[in-house]
This record gives structure tokens, C-alpha cells and sequence, in this order.
């Protein structure tokens, strides 16, 4: 690793707290500090909180006092940078000071204007990138790379007052970035005080059908070449490799990839040699209406306008079905029952089975149904099995262990004896 034990020892107390998501999954936020200077990691929107943004009672992000060195985001989902927008920069008071990955900055500014989730408020935000030594005040932050669905997604090594702390933000061990979760296990930074690690998967039903990105791909390949019309897939466009996963079932079958133009500008933040960009072989961009709208509201045309070699329109998909597999998500389904091309269709659910059970979602689907649309759903989860949390944990055995970002605490304990519960807003010494 870049960061070597500091050879002084402070006598310094250094706090932590974590303001949120000792109790739940998503809304991460974590405060470290010492007698006069604090860092914040992760300032995320809870997921169950979308119509009333709840603010953790005791977390100052105006920067009252002066102390706040620096905020870092370890990967660009909501629940992790959401707060970013209740951020205001005050002129009598110091500026606060925002980090997260390049890229991962790059998708968020791409996506603004064509997503509903918060912005990333007045600062301004620097980007960086892994192994870089960032210096905030007394702290000393390394961010290392880890894999995770979001792109650009990253673990930190905290050093301050002679502690080391290390967060692990998302994790998982199976995607196309699993050579950094196994070169991290293998090569762990040393003498870790202190180990936050996140437990989604803890307690839940683990589904083993589709384990990595490549079987995702081809169960993918599986479903078009029984499918005589087209093929939809939904997922989340910030998920890179399951872009890539669809992308590759494509190439398999002898598919055109249709991307939406949120989509395409993600992936032009991404620099990745696999990731299907309009201009690759057999990629072509839609514009729906929402987009459209959006785009002559804004009056950015400059957007739409890059894309125009590339276009496809409702009627070339009415036309040849069968040539295309679209990305699309569920608020488009109707537009695309009106371009009267979903005879034969089969739509593939490539995400998360908790967000196709909720009301809306659910009547979507049975729509779709109805109209006979086959449906398959082939996934594989963006967050680490409880095998891969063991592994990731015995790489640390001398570090107490604090989890976050679970929902499952009691279940959690039972991976390790250096294992403490710790509650929202609960001040503990590292």
C-alpha cells in the first residue's frame, strides 16, 4: 500500500461517530474528529426517505464552528452523497472542502440534468484518484479502489493523531473490478485501528443463480436468442458493468445495443476500453420524451446534438424488433407501447428485487404482462456476500470491527469476536 504506520504516537483523543446507517442500509454518513478539526465520510440520503429529507439531528454542514477540514465520497449513489445538496457556503465562515472519485464526479455532472436526485450542492468539488494522498487539516486521507456496482467506487485509509481508520464504503468481490477487492485482501494496509465495514447482504437471502458479471452476460445471450422481438433490459445506468454485461450478450446474439441519452452521457464519463459508447460497433442512442423535454428546457442541445450520427427513432424499432436490445426503465414503458414495437418482446429486471415489489413498479410490470411481454429476471447483487464480508474482515484480525450500512446487526457480530455495535449519533474513542 502507499501509506506506511506514522512513527509518532499522539496521546490526542480522536472521536467517531456515525451519523447514520448503524440501523439500515443506505444514508451512509460517518464523523471523525479530534479536539478541534473533523472529517465526514460519505454524506448519503437514506433510501427510504425520498419525499422528506431527514438531516441527522447533530450533523453540522454549514461548518458553524470552523472545524469541518473536508467531506469525502467514496462512490457517486445517492445514499452515500445525497446531503451534498443542503450543503451552503457561507461568507463568513470557512469553505467546505468536497472530494470524490474523478469519474465517479464526471457520471454525476454528465447526469444532472436529466435525474431527479439531489445535486451536489454550492462547492466545489475535487476530484481524485486512487492511492492519492489527500491532506485535510491533521487527517491524512488515502483512497484505494474497490469493486462495487457504482463506477469509480473507493475504500479510505484514515490517518490522524497516530490512529488509522479504515472505511470500506460498498464493497463487493465479484464484479469486473473483483481484482481490487482480492489485491486489497492480499495486501491489506497495516496496523488498522479501527475497521467500518459495511453488512448489507448480512441476513438476507443470498442468491447464488447469476454470481458474477460473465453469467449475468450469458444467461443475457440466453433469453435473446429465444426472444423473436426485442429485447429490454432494466438497470440502473450508473451500473458500468452491467452495461457492459448487456452490451456483451449483444455481441453474442448479433444485437444493436440501444442506449437512452442519460445512459450514453454516464458512459462517456467512463474510461473503460468495454464500456459501449455511441461511435462503438452496433450502439445507437434513443432519446425518450422525458429526456427530450428536458433537453429543450435547458436548451442544451449541444448534448442531443453529439449524438446525432448515431440516433434511432420509434420507427426503426417498429420496423426490425428483433435486431435491438434496449436499456430502459420502467417510465418508459408506455412510450415504448405506443411505438408499437414490444410483439415478442422479453424484458429482462436487472436490478434489485425490492425496488419491481413496490406499487408502482409492480402495476409497470403487470402492464407489461398483460400485453404479453415476457419478463425474466437475472441479476447479481452489487454489494459483498457474507463469504466475501468474511474475507474482507480477516484481513484485518487485529482491528476492531464497527459495521454500517446494514440492517442486520446481531447477524453481523457473528463474523468476528473484534465485532462492536455501535448506534446513530453514538460518539465512540478510535
Amino acid at each position: 500500500m502507499n501509506s506506511t504506520p506514522s512513527a509518532s504516537v499522539s496521546t490526542s483523543i480522536v472521536r467517531c461517530r456515525i451519523h447514520r446507517g448503524c440501523h439500515e442500509i443506505g444514508g451512509n454518513c460517518v464523523e471523525i474528529r479530534t479536539a478541534d478539526a473533523r472529517i465526514l465520510l460519505d454524506v448519503g440520503l437514506p433510501l427510504n426517505d425520498d419525499d422528506h429529507v431527514v438531516i441527522p439531528p447533530d450533523l453540522d454542514l454549514q461548518n458553524q464552528d470552523g472545524s469541518l477540514c473536508g467531506i469525502f465520497i467514496s462512490h457517486p449513489h445517492p445514499d452515500h452523497y445525497g446531503l451534498l445538496s443542503f450543503i451552503t457556503q457561507e461568507e463568513d465562515r470557512q469553505p467546505i472542502s468536497v472530494h470524490m472519485g474523478a469519474e465517479g464526479l464526471g457520471i454525476l455532472n454528465n447526469s444532472q440534468l436529466f435525474t431527479s436526485h439531489s445535486g451536489l450542492g454550492e462547492g466545489l468539488i475535487h476530484p481524485y484518484s486512487a492511492g492519492d494522498v489527500l491532506k485535510a487539516g491533521p487527517f491524512t486521507i488515502t483512497p484505494l479502489r474497490i469493486d462495487h456496482s457504482a463506477h469509480d467506487s473507493y475504500c479510505f485509509l484514515i490517518e490522524v493523531e497516530g490512529k488509522r481508520i479504515f472505511y470500506s464504503g460498498d464493497l463487493r468481490a465479484h464484479g469486473r473490478g473483483a481484482h481490487y477487492f482480492r489485491d486489497l485482501v492480499l495486501n491489506p494496509p497495516p496496523d488498522i485501528d479501527v475497521l467500518i465495514c459495511e453488512g448489507t447482504q448480512v441476513g438476507h437471502l443470498q442468491e447464488f443463480r447469476y454470481p458474477d458479471e460473465e453469467s449475468v452476460a450469458l444467461a443475457m445471450a440466453e433469453e435473446f436468442k429465444r426472444t423473436p422481438g426485442m429485447g429490454l433490459v432494466w438497470c440502473s445506468s450508473q451500473n458500468v458493468d452491467r452495461v457492459v454485461s448487456v452490451y456483451e450478450a449483444c455481441r453474442i446474439t448479433g444485437r444493436t445495443l440501444v442506449l437512452d441519452m442519460y445512459t450514453a452521457e454516464i458512459l462517456r464519463a467512463v474510461n473503460r476500453d468495454d464500456v459501449p459508447v455511441p461511435g462503438k460497433e452496433d450502439v445507437v442512442v434513443y432519446l425518450p420524451r422525458s429526456q427530450r423535454r428536458q433537453i429543450k428546457k435547458n436548451e442544451a442541445y449541444h448534448i442531443s446534438n453529439q449524438y446525432s450520427p448515431y440516433r434511432v427513432y420509434p420507427e426503426h424499432l417498429e420496423e426490425t424488433p428483433s435486431k435491438y436490445v434496449m436499456l430502459c426503465r420502467s417510465s418508459m414503458f408506455e412510450e415504448l407501447i405506443s411505438a408499437r414495437c414490444l410483439e415478442g418482446a422479453t424484458l429482462i429486471t436487472s436490478l434489485w428485487s425490492g425496488y419491481l415489489k413496490q406499487e408502482r413498479e409492480a402495476t409497470r410490470l403487470d402492464n407489461l404482462r398483460s400485453l404479453g411481454v415476457r419478463q425474466a429476471h437475472i441479476h447479481s447483487s452489487g454489494h459483498a456476500t457474507v463469504d466475501e464480508l468474511k474475507q474482507f474482515i480477516a484481513a484485518f484480525p487485529d482491528s476492531r470491527i464497527i459495521p454500517i450500512h446494514l440492517d442486520d446487526r446481531e447477524a453481523f457480530a457473528q463474523l468476528s469476536v473484534n465485532v462492536e455495535l455501535k448506534n446513530d449519533g453514538e460518539w465512540w474513542k478510535v
